[in-house]
């Protein structure tokens, strides 16, 4: 019996319902960092947190540059950065350095940056006095808490501790933070013609040679060296999972033996520690006859499978569920769908385990019905949890198909109308084609012809997952 495809949408909602954040962890916040964070966090401490200068120049009176310039005034001292206030008396000036406190009334002092008196730039002896020759503009005073106050909340939950938030936390006073913890990812290739460049002779099968057909076959071992497929599949979609980190990845591969499928799928979901939280494998689903990740699941009672096609090119044959309750996803064997299917579902399962986004509760459905079996992927800017972006559309891209949503690698051009999305390999597509995987900046969204108008502008396309 055949049932009708699935849309990209539908599919996408069943992965992310598999998966949720794992319990979130507190640290220092100097390990925090390529963390998301679990909860928002509040400013401990104002920013500033104390009056200070914003330029190198001198402290004066406001008073005391009344009447038409220029304005002399003795200098009794100066304060570098770091240093301690000093009370400064009417009449007088101080030579101030950039961050160095300020006391006093504010309201009543200015600084005056050094380019507009007479005093020598850069390293030189404190001078008796100083002479002005022009007002400032501005006080040039940060004053204590203009920036932020303590108890302001300065990072929602779910946003990425990268360099710049770590630095505002640190200045905010914040000394530790709930974060979510780094996702274990096992990825397994499958299939006897596969093997390792780094050990052709460790992952060599039992027998497995290729009939004049092109498919697989059972007997002598002789030329089976040289039919033989490289894993490239394994090392792309674990380096394409740890290029979206933070994440620990395991490596396996494994021929066409169900028995040691299922082995392997138990031991990883059973008996290893710490706890697996999400699987991926690649090959083996569709409908040939050594498809064994398809038999393992089918065949084991530890196993709650969905196998089926979803309205794509390429990567028809998809697959997703539970093994021992740890969550499994399973992508087609040719390396631009196993690509692109990683892009689409195993990235959007690793973005809610490491809390990127919400609950997977969350997965809307504004652009797909999955309960009533539309297939409308044309907003495909929606979905949910990619980022994507409208760009100009190359004229390579193709043309909207009936019944398939196209997914195609682009790289991003610069040209005079704007950024435009340019197909990554120009001419016949193919989901063989591995030379269609260099220079990726994402996957341009080509919905189903049916919904095409509803893509947005004319001559312009949804990239998605081009920025990360």
């Amino acid at each position: 019996m055949t049932t009708s495809p699935v849309s990209v949408d539908q599919h996408l909602a069943r992965v992310c319902e598999l998966v949720q954040p794992p319990h979130p962890q507190l640290v220092p916040v100097q390990e925090a960092h390529g963390y998301y964070l679990a909860d928002p966090v509040q400013a401990r401490q104002p920013i500033p947190s104390f009056h200070n200068s914003a330029m190198d120049g001198f402290l004066v009176h406001e008073a005391d540059l009344s009447g038409p310039a220029p304005w002399t005034v003795p200098v009794v001292g100066e304060v570098a950065a770091g240093g301690s206030p000093q009370e400064l008396a009417p009449h007088q000036a101080l030579r101030i350095m950039t961050g160095a406190p300020i006391c006093g009334d504010t309201d009543s002092l200015r600084v005056v940056p050094s380019e507009l008196t007479n005093a020598q730039l850069g390293p030189s002896q404190l001078p008796e006095q100083v002479t002005i020759h022009e007002l400032p503009g501005k006080r040039h005073i940060r004053l204590r808490g203009e920036v932020i106050t303590p108890g302001t909340e300065i990072a929602a939950a779910h946003t990425l501790v990268d360099a710049g938030t770590l630095a505002f936390l640190l200045t905010a006073g914040v000394t530790e933070v709930s974060v979510y913890r780094r996702p274990r990812v096992a990825v397994i290739s499958s299939g006897d013609e596969l093997i390792s460049t780094a050990n052709p002779a460790s992952t060599r099968p039992a027998s497995a040679t290729i009939d004049a057909a092109g498919s697989k076959a059972r007997g002598s071992s002789d030329e089976q060296v040289h039919y033989r497929i490289v894993d490239s599949n394994g090392p792309m979609v674990a380096n394409l999972l740890a290029e979206h980190g933070p994440v620990d990845i395991q490596r396996f591969h494994v021929g066409d033996g169900v028995e040691k499928l299922i082995a392997l799928f138990d031991e990883l979901t059973s008996s290893v520690a710490p706890p697996l939280d999400l699987i991926v494998t690649t090959g083996g689903i569709s409908q040939g006859a050594f498809d064994v990740v398809k038999a393992a699941a089918t065949q084991s009672p530890n196993a709650d499978f969905w196998f089926g096609n979803a309205a794509q090119r390429p990567g028809s044959p998809q697959g997703a569920g539970l093994w021992n309750g740890v969550a499994v996803v399973t992508l087609p064997g040719n390396p631009v769908a196993a690509y692109v299917s990683a892009t689409v579902y195993a990235l959007a399962a690793l973005y809610i385990l490491q809390g990127r986004t919400g609950s997977s509760a969350a997965t809307t459905t504004a652009h797909g019905d999955a309960q009533n079996g539309t297939q409308n992927d044309a907003q495909a800017h929606t979905w949910w949890p990619h980022r994507a972006a409208q760009l100009a559309a190359h004229h390579a891209l193709p043309r909207p198909r009936p019944g398939k949503t196209q997914l195609v690698p682009v790289r991003i051009e610069a040209a005079d109308s704007g950024l435009v999305a340019v197909p990554t390999t120009v001419g016949k597509p193919g989901s063989h084609f591995v030379s269609a995987l260099t220079e990726i900046a994402g996957l341009a969204i080509i919905p189903q012809a049916e919904y095409a108008e509803q893509n947005g502008p004319t001559g312009m396309v949804t990239v998605l997952g081009w920025s990360r």
